[in-house]
């Protein structure tokens, strides 16, 4: 008798469904966008955040230096609030053995057209003393001038020919005039006056750059930093991956946010859908009920519709996703992680809201009068 009752409701949900095959396959495509939403955003910004953490750690140098006031988009994107002098002073504590300021200018346009581009200024001649980039074509970055370095990638993905590709920037047209390695911080560089001149902040700088003496202690060097210049925030570079991974506490709530919003979605997509089906199938509910079925059984042919569209539109969003994160990495080139947590996430958030969607409109179908839904018109 289970097994018959099961199959009963298997075929009223399955007819359900393809009555209505457009309905249907808007409903799973509204599921299926909350979990694309979820999966590619985080995986987007975290792949970004991750990227950028590495390369950070390529620079060769162990101490980042910046004003503890100056809070921008990331650890590395910062105003330019710092005196560029202050490198100088910072050279004279025992066991460093360069200091280099670099200015920092971010626009919401990335490589691929999409996110955010960071371009790093540096004064190209006190930089490769402290750190390990080297320019491997074309010429070095003057002091000044309207001219930009791009690392090796940078340089592969779009085809730079030193001295004749150029690059917008600030609104303007910047000659790309060398290439460097290895993959470091930002993937253009600009010379460090030319960044503040366009910022309107002469002797100015975002951060400084500090490399330690050879068989240096790090933390003995932070330390008489920190203790000559409270006003400047430490941080070492072998920690950036960590940092970078953890994300930070406005992006983590952003992103909290997206899923919320995903589910929300979801939740409201079914819960029309749901209550839609059972408005235009009252009379199929007052038939059930004179045949016999019970509460439980109608409230449960609604639920297992709902659950059978979520689950649908989990699995799609799923495949879309990964085909989206695929095309995105291999053509455009962007740094896209598939998080695993954020995307079992989506897809019980699918679910869920698949089961609360329809439960308002189960009970309500459940609780119909047999009389007056057969009487329904």
């Amino acid at each position: 008798t289970q097994n018959r009752s099961r199959k009963v409701m298997n075929n009223l949900v399955a007819a359900n469904l393809s009555h209505h095959p457009g309905r249907t396959l808007v409903s799973v495509i509204g599921v299926a966008i909350g979990v694309i939403l979820v999966v590619l955003t985080v995986g987007l910004v975290r792949g970004m955040l991750r990227d950028r953490g590495t390369r950070d750690t390529n620079t060769g140098v162990e101490i980042l230096l910046s004003d503890r006031t100056q809070y921008g988009l990331s650890l590395t994107s910062l105003p330019i609030l710092l005196p560029v002098e202050m490198a100088d002073k910072v050279r004279q504590v025992p066991g460093v053995a360069a200091a280099t300021a670099v200015g920092q200018h971010l626009e919401m346009k990335g490589e691929s057209g999409l996110g955010i581009r960071q371009v790093d200024g540096v004064n190209f001649e006190d930089y490769v003393k402290a750190t390990k980039v080297r320019i491997v074509e074309g010429e070095a970055l003057p002091a000044s001038g309207d001219v930009a370095i791009v690392d090796i990638k940078y340089a592969a993905t779009h085809k730079v020919q030193p001295g004749v590709s150029t690059i917008n920037i600030f609104d303007a047209t910047f000659k790309i005039v060398g290439v460097y390695a290895p993959e470091t911080g930002a993937r253009i560089m600009i010379p460090l006056a030319t960044m503040q001149e366009q910022n309107g902040a002469s002797g100015k700088c975002s951060m400084l750059l500090v490399k330690c003496d050879s068989g240096t202690d790090q933390d003995q060097v932070a330390a008489r930093i920190s203790q000559r210049f409270p006003e400047l925030r430490v941080i070492f570079t072998r920690d950036l991956p960590t940092l970078f991974a953890e994300g930070y506490g406005s992006l983590n709530i952003f992103l909290n946010i997206v899923t919320g919003l995903a589910v929300a979605i979801s939740l409201l997509i079914i819960s029309l859908t749901m209550f839609t089906s059972v408005t235009e199938r009252t009379r199929q509910i007052g038939i059930l009920k004179a045949l016999g079925a019970s509460k439980p059984f109608i409230a449960g042919v609604f639920i297992k519709e709902s659950l059978t569209i979520s689950g649908a539109g989990v699995v799609m969003g799923l495949v879309i996703a990964l085909l989206v994160r695929m095309a995105l990495v291999s053509i455009a080139g962007m740094k896209l992680e598939i998080e695993l947590d954020y995307a079992a996430f989506a897809a019980l958030g699918g679910m869920v809201s698949g089961l609360l969607g329809a439960l308002y409109p189960a009970l309500r179908a459940a609780g119909l009068d047999p009389v007056d839904a057969l009487g329904y018109e």
